[in-house]
């Protein structure tokens, strides 16, 4: 009986890793050899694929699932990438200038130096992903979630990231020229040292946020709430501040 257990315990081990070695080429070779042709394909299957470097340039993508690939380096300028997964890839240096991202998935992405130039990622999902010096400069993010992400030193000069979620997210020492962030929530956020000149943040929600030498020269702050936030050195100058809900907030050194 002993035997037979031992056995049976071996047997359940060598699926259990024939199944994850599976899963780890699971990408379709067809889609692969066609993308990397030039060729238009909505719903390809290219997870755990190696496009590192790729040109993707205006392909049609929709729907393609990317999750776990290796896309740095990859061009994928004005593709159509709506609905795509890209969950767990290697976007590092990767330029998405113009893409159709609409609803993409990019959580938990390793996006560091990428490009998102004009992008559209409305109702996207960048949960937890690293976009450190990141470039979304006029990119669209409205209604997204960007909750624990990590945009330190990016740039979102004239970007839209109204009415989403970056709970807890990491923008310290970012670039949010005349952006906009109206209705948004950056509970818990870092944005220490931003570069937030001319801002729209009506309603936004900085409660518990770190603003600590933040530059808000000329924001538009109307019924934005900052309870419990930091604004320690922050400058507010020429600021719209009116109806904003200070609460708790540190303030005292704030030049206004």
């Amino acid at each position: 009986m002993k035997v037979f257990s031992l056995f049976a315990t071996l047997s359940i081990a060598a699926a259990a890793s024939m199944a994850a070695a599976s899963v780890a080429c699971a990408y379709n070779a067809d889609d692969v050899s066609a993308v990397t042709n030039g060729q238009d394909r909505p719903g390809a299957d290219l997870s755990n694929a190696d496009l590192s470097g790729a040109d993707l340039t205006g392909l049609n993508l929709t729907g393609a699932n990317l999750s776990n690939a290796d896309l740095s380096g990859a061009r994928l300028e004005r593709a159509v990438l709506t609905k795509a997964n890209f969950a767990n890839s290697n976007l590092k240096r990767a330029v998405f200038s113009e893409a159709q991202m609409t609803e993409a998935n990019l959580r938990n992405v390793e996006a560091p130096f990428s490009y998102f130039g004009h992008a559209i990622l409305a109702h996207s999902d960048l949960s937890d992903g690293n976009f450190f010096r990141a470039d979304f400069r006029g990119a669209t993010l409205t209604e997204s979630t960007g909750a624990s992400a990590v945009f330190q030193e990016a740039t979102f000069d004239k970007a839209n990231l109204s009415k989403s979620d970056f709970t807890f997210a990491n923008f310290s020492y970012s670039w949010l020229f005349q952006s906009n962030l109206s209705e948004s929530c950056f509970t818990g956020a870092n944005l220490y040292e931003v570069n937030g000149s001319e801002i729209k943040a009506q309603k936004a929600d900085f409660s518990s946020a770190k603003l600590g030498s933040a530059r808000l020269i000329g924001g538009d702050f109307t019924e934005a709430v900052f309870e419990k936030a930091v604004l320690d050195k922050a400058t507010l100058k020429g600021a719209v501040l009116k109806d904003v809900v200070w609460g708790t907030a540190f303030k005292e050194k704030a030049v206004f």
